[in-house]
């Protein structure tokens, strides 16, 4: 390490301290970034724009104030972490600000479907901003331009959780508003962390500063932190899981024994563990239907219950089957914008 920084490849500790303070401005250039961020982000989020919700994360400037703070931390500088912590204060209260207006404005109010992905963090949410803040440290403090800030910055996703908030204030979803604030603490609080580690790992020589109780402390909070964060997600992913499995096991056993029919509306309730599905196709017999419910168990869906109706052929004429298929489709989208209001 002592050679390569010696040829002027990484910022020494000083150097790089310096930089971030350097970097920590809020001129007009860097809010009218910040604005424009965050409505590329808002529309994306809006109108399902995926290319637009990763331009508004490269341009994002939130990054730096809370690599700012992570450095601070690991160097014990209070004045550092009091301005860091002062202008993400100050940029998240822009965001926000700007975010809610748009939403305000928008025509359309109903949640899409990247708005809605914000609103289920879990685990893995927790090892990408901390994998993503490793490699933020390590790419921040190459003085050569590089690509792993930009990607973390896409990576770790922190505008499109600030958006939904806005979204959520101006729509009054308090749900909303509380698991997308979730997501953003856990973004911020772990590339912090990782940034922290990644400081005392590879700038920190000190053993005063490494060892004595200010940082001691510091060391403990960061670790009641994690616990608290962590804890919830942890909760989270183990549901995403289960209905994932549900979800997959519900598909192939629609797939196998239902390989002759078409399924015209599959409905599963977690509230009341009832699956419900409308078929079309060759007409089953009591019997034949029961011997197919019966077959349930094989994959692993013994406590569901299936309640199975039938559209034949022989019973609808083609308009009446068509006019059905329509009506159902219509209801569930009278359902879902209902959902989202």
């Amino acid at each position: 390490m002592e050679k390569v920084l010696k040829d002027g490849k990484l910022y020494s500790l000083i150097e790089f301290r310096d930089r971030i303070y350097e970097d920590l401005d809020l001129s007009k250039s860097d809010l009218t970034t910040l604005l424009c961020a965050m409505l590329i982000a808002s529309i994306g989020l809006n109108m399902n724009t995926i290319p637009a919700i990763i331009g508004a994360m490269l341009i994002s400037p939130l990054m730096t104030p809370i690599l700012g703070v992570g450095f601070a931390l690991a160097i014990l500088d209070t004045k550092l972490l009091k301005k860091s912590f002062k202008i993400l204060f100050i940029q998240v209260a822009v965001s926000l600000l700007a975010s809610t207006l748009y939403f305000l404005l928008s025509p359309i109010s109903y949640a899409s479907t990247e708005i809605i992905t914000r609103t289920s963090p879990t685990i893995w949410d927790v090892v990408i901003a901390f994998v993503g803040g490793l490699a933020g440290i390590i790419g921040a403090r190459k003085k050569e331009a590089n690509n792993i800030v930009p990607g973390v910055a896409i990576a770790t996703a922190l505008m499109p959780p600030v958006c939904t908030v806005g979204y959520s204030i101006a729509t009054g979803n308090l749900e909303y508003m509380v698991v997308a604030s979730y997501l953003f603490s856990i973004n911020c609080s772990f590339i912090m962390i990782a940034t922290y580690i990644g400081t005392n790992v590879m700038m920190v020589n000190n053993p005063y500063v490494k060892h004595n109780r200010k940082a001691s402390k510091m060391r403990k909070i960061l670790i009641l932190v994690s616990l608290v964060l962590i804890i919830p997600s942890l909760a989270s992913a183990t549901t995403l899981v289960r209905d994932t499995l549900i979800n997959e096991s519900i598909n192939n056993y629609l797939s196998d024994q239902f390989e002759n029919h078409t399924i015209l509306k599959k409905k599963y309730s977690k509230e009341n563990n009832t699956l419900k599905l409308t078929i079309s196709g060759k007409y089953l017999s009591e019997a034949e239907l029961q011997s197919i419910i019966n077959k349930q168990n094989e994959y692993g869906l013994k406590n569901i219950s299936i309640q199975v109706s039938q559209l034949t052929n022989d019973r609808l004429t083609e308009k009446e089957l068509v006019d059905y298929i329509i009506q159902y489709k219509n209801d569930d989208d009278l359902q879902q914008i209902e959902k989202d209001k």
